[in-house]
């Protein structure tokens, strides 16, 4: 059975390339399963439901499709489907052996192939692991894609952090092979950004791939090197080293390089960049002042600030942080990250290490560190310490460990977490800040609803930051309070374009279209205004680098209702739907229930009842899925570009 042309018959033709990198056959397929499918870069969930039926349809015995006939048209299909590519920005992973060619010739073909495969394999599971795609290996080298076929908000840090998983990978086969003759590897790892056409094959076509390749070609053996503009997206995740700007071959200027030295286990991304005036958060900043006077009073609070991507959580933390610093206060904080939901305390072990010291401390020093903060706050460290040690990575003695059910040792963990954090509240005023709750992991879900729920009990403060989707899994208590942040309005975006702009002079025209645009994110005011500082006019018409993967992640969340978000925006503000359904070439059932998603997600509010209604973008999503320009940049060269820029532009 061929695979290629059983994936054609379903019209999903676009996966045979993943299919056949990852080695899937006639006998691989009836065992796979959704998580598989997943791996091998099938992310709509509808694709992946329709692979599955059909593998059930086969092994029940149903007949094969007619390859010569035409393809099934149970499932509406929009014209936009037909389309062979689309533009999205991605990060390119290049990575190649180094000195391949010697090493070759000195082995047997047969041991060096093994050699090579056992390597591959290692750097492919890390790619897939870590959410990459990988469209093609190249002999003993490998691309990857991060942001293709579905993108990811972190796809630049998730591509950093996998080339370091390969060194590592890397390190750990020399490792395996060190009683053999086998000779040790080494790679070279090169890392862009950019904004590529991938079509339908798979093939990726733009500038990315080959500034990638050529940074590969500069990195020294055994290391990893980035672009300015991934640096930018990764700022203050990674320990880095400037390498200055470089001639590559081919490029027209020079490019910023930076080397990666290690991740920086701590911080958040974008923590070294200049904060942005805080505008038009007044009134919110004063709602965390009142649960804090409560706090000196005695009282502890908890306080969940919410709002979407980019408008400004973070910033008003630190503006908070700002304000308490002259008072006598102990400042805490957690933070989250989407690529280790599923480690248990992610964030308590990052906190530990910045207070106790990593493993460059020895192990003997950071346990008395530990056992003298505890007896600090009048908590037994004899009692306390075997507990809590194992949580922030502190060796214990063998003598001291506990042996008891894992239930219950991480239950009396949490209780003494907990302990710890309500007894240094009583020698101080703590403010414990927890960044992006809605990426925590269960446990520290868990220790964090202990602490709300019994924070009250000693002068602490703990502040929350989450996204609108975020449920807390925790009962409300009266001592808990929720902030909203909103979109600014127009007056405060003019100030804040002011701010930035520090002087230079834009029109009130060029404000308002960055108020008109940006929906009064202030993420997305300051990029847009600094855009504009740096190209004029023409930057006014160019998503912002730094929030092109935001916005396509976005995109790729929305699922199937995406390609009716992209047609809608190439319309205009307001459209109406017999319009939008004579474009798309969707059925009524399939159009409906796109249209639907995109209501509940406030990109778009509806004033009637199809098919008479009429559809307008919600001007605080202006900035996330607002107008496509359609541009010269935006078209695939040939005369059908106009069809093909509702699919290819990205929303801006």
């Amino acid at each position: 059975m061929d695979v290629g042309g059983w994936l054609r018959s379903l019209g999903l033709d676009r996966y045979e390339q993943s299919f056949r990198d990852n080695r899937i056959d006639a006998d691989v397929l009836p065992h796979l399963t959704a998580d598989d499918l997943r791996d091998v870069g099938v992310s709509a969930v509808g694709d992946r439901r329709r692979i599955l039926a059909a593998i059930g349809a086969l092994a029940a015995g149903a007949p094969r499709p007619d390859l010569s006939a035409p393809k099934p048209s149970a499932a509406p299909r929009t014209k936009a489907a037909d389309i062979a590519a689309e533009r999205r920005p991605i990060t390119v992973m290049f990575c190649d052996l180094v000195g391949s060619t010697s090493i070759a010739a000195r082995m047997d073909a047969e041991d060096w192939r093994n050699l090579v495969g056992a390597y591959l394999d290692a750097a492919s599971e890390v790619v897939t692991g870590l959410g990459g795609h990988m469209p093609k290996r190249l002999g003993d080298g490998l691309m990857a894609l991060f942001g293709y076929p579905a993108a990811q908000e972190n796809d630049a840090e998730r591509a950093v952090r996998a080339a370091l998983a390969i060194h590592l990978a890397l390190a750990e086969l020399n490792t395996r092979t060190d009683w053999s003759s086998a000779p040790k590897l080494s790679a070279r790892i090169g890392v862009a950004t950019g904004t590529v056409v991938v079509d339908a094959t798979g093939e990726v076509f733009g500038e990315a791939p080959n500034v990638a390749a050529r940074v590969q070609a500069a990195a020294e053996p055994g290391t990893v090197l980035v672009t300015g503009a991934v640096q930018r997206q990764t700022a203050g995740l990674f320990v880095v080293e400037d390498r200055g700007a470089h001639e590559l071959r081919g490029m027209p200027v020079p490019i910023a390089l930076f080397r990666i030295v290690r991740a920086s286990g701590g911080g958040r991304r974008g923590s070294g960049r200049i904060p942005t005036p805080l505008i038009g958060r007044e009134e919110e900043l004063r709602l965390l002042e009142r649960p804090w006077s409560r706090v000196l009073g005695g009282a502890g609070q908890f306080v969940q600030i919410v709002g979407e991507p980019g408008i400004g959580k973070s910033r008003l933390l630190e503006a908070f942080r700002e304000r308490l610093a002259g008072a006598p206060h102990t400042w805490i904080e957690w933070t989250t990250s989407q690529l280790l939901q599923n480690t248990p305390l992610h964030p308590i072990v990052e906190w530990g290490r910045q207070r106790f010291g990593g493993s460059e401390v020895p192990a003997e020093r950071r346990l008395a560190d530990l056992e003298g903060a505890l007896a600090q706050v009048r908590l037994d460290p004899a009692e306390q310490a075997p507990l809590i040690a194992p949580l922030v990575e502190i060796p214990l003695p063998p003598e001291r460990a506990l042996a008891l059910p894992p239930d219950e040792l991480r239950r009396r963990q949490l209780t003494a977490m907990t302990a710890l954090h309500l007894a240094g509240a009583h020698s101080q005023p703590v403010v414990l800040a927890v960044e992006d709750l809605h990426w925590a992991d269960p446990t520290t879900l868990d220790l964090v609803g202990s602490l709300a729920e019994r924070g009250s009990e000693a002068p602490m403060l703990i502040v929350a930051t989450a996204r609108p989707e975020f449920r807390a899994p925790w009962p409300t208590r009266s001592h808990h309070h929720g902030i909203f942040l909103a979109p600014l309005d127009r007056a405060d975006v003019r100030r804040m374009t002011g701010e930035i702009a520090a002087g230079q002079t834009l029109s009130e025209h060029v404000i308002d279209a960055v108020a008109e645009r940006t929906g009064g994110v202030p993420l997305f005011v300051e990029e847009v205004t600094r855009l504009l500082l740096e190209r004029g006019d023409e930057g006014g018409q160019t998503i912002p680098p730094t929030l092109q993967q935001s916005l396509a992640a976005r995109l790729d969340r929305l699922g199937d209702a995406r390609e009716v978000a992209q047609i809608g925006a190439a319309l205009g503000r307001e459209f109406g739907y017999p319009l939008l359904r004579d474009v798309a070439g969707i059925g009524d059932p399939a159009l409906q229930a796109a249209l639907d998603r995109l209501t509940e997600a406030d990109i778009l509010l509806v004033d009637g009842v199809a098919p008479q209604a009429t559809y307008v973008r919600q001007v605080a999503q202006a900035g996330q899925v607002g107008d496509v320009a359609v541009h010269g940049e935006n078209r695939v060269g040939d005369n059908q570009a106009a069809g093909r820029a509702c699919r290819l532009a990205w929303a801006w």
